[in-house]
């Protein structure tokens, strides 16, 4: 009799940085320790299974009570948060309800490179036709000729109504600009993404980051577009576009005094779009402790008066 194959791993990886990383600090500051187990279950459960996870009530129970105080309930925000997180494919989990990711297989692939079984290619993510499926297979390697189109078009400065951005993308530009979204931003961006389409927030976005706004009065600027585009009700990116070009030349107005022509600022890349830069690199605002107590209207126009004196 054939020996049967082996399908998971009796050990995986953990990086040293496991406990600092952006992902897991985020899971700490919203679960506590008991998130941080649970991620580390998870994952087991994933690379005992090989390199993914089929996720229904039998695993969420499972999990759930190996961990005192973790209900199935809270299982599930876990799971939701580290698939908006990037750490599990939002693709695959959405089509077939599946935990995995490229570097999940591709730890997998590397671990068992010296087995003699056949490639595996269910819920493979570099993989066009399932074979072994019959659930389609998603395609989400970046590399692809269909993906390398989408991602062209979601340059942050091209946002386009057919962009096809992610919620995972609009995390990635907070992150870009100002670093992972905390315990308090994140639920709050998650509540817009509920609201608005991930292209119009992380146009709201994109347009925080042109006017080069700091990283500690970036949630409430962001929040102050997206506020003043709900009471307007604009839904679309169009009309984003059109209410953030008329809200700049409304300021431009009224700080242009009659008869006056204001020498034309020089247009310079900012620093978070440079190649290396953060958002930590723009200049400093001395005006800090007057934003807490603006209006949102109040406070859009304070730091655009801000960016045009720098």
């Amino acid at each position: 009799m054939a020996r049967p194959v082996k399908e998971g791993l009796d050990y995986f990886p953990l990086d040293v940085d496991f406990a600092v990383n952006d992902k897991t600090e985020a899971i700490m500051g919203e679960f506590g320790p008991k998130g941080v187990l649970f991620m580390i279950y998870l994952l087991s459960a994933v690379y005992q299974n090989g390199y993914y996870l089929q996720w229904n009530k039998l695993k969420q129970m499972q999990l759930a009570n190996r961990i005192e105080g973790v209900s199935p309930e809270l299982a599930n925000q876990i799971v939701n948060r580290l698939i908006a997180y990037g750490t599990f494919s939002e693709e695959l989990f959405n089509s077939a309800k599946v935990l995995t990711s490229q570097r999940i297989q591709e730890t997998y692939e590397d671990a068992t490179k010296r087995r003699k079984s056949k490639k595996p290619t269910k819920y493979w993510i570099n993989v066009d036709i399932n074979k072994d499926t019959s659930v389609v297979n998603v395609n989400i390697n970046p590399q692809s000729k269909v993906n390398k189109s989408k991602s062209n078009k979601s340059k942050v400065n091209n946002y386009d109504d057919d962009a096809g951005v992610t919620r995972e993308q609009v995390i990635n530009d907070w992150t870009n600009l100002w670093g992972f979204p905390n315990g308090i931003a994140r639920p709050e961006i998650d509540e817009w993404l509920e609201e608005f389409k991930p292209e119009v927030i992380a146009y709201a976005i994109w347009v925080a980051g042109e006017h080069q706004i700091r990283s500690n009065a970036c949630l409430k600027y962001v929040r102050a577009i997206v506020a003043g585009w709900k009471k307007r009700n604009i839904t679309t990116l169009e009309q984003a576009k059109k209410a953030a070009a008329n809200h700049d030349d409304r300021i431009k107005s009224e700080r242009k005094p009659s008869g006056y022509s204001k020498p034309r600022r020089k247009e310079v890349t900012p620093k978070w779009m440079q190649k290396g830069a953060s958002q930590a690199d723009s200049k400093p605002n001395s005006s800090d402790d007057q934003q807490d107590d603006m209006s949102d209207e109040a406070f859009l126009a304070f730091m655009n008066s801000q960016e045009e004196a720098k």
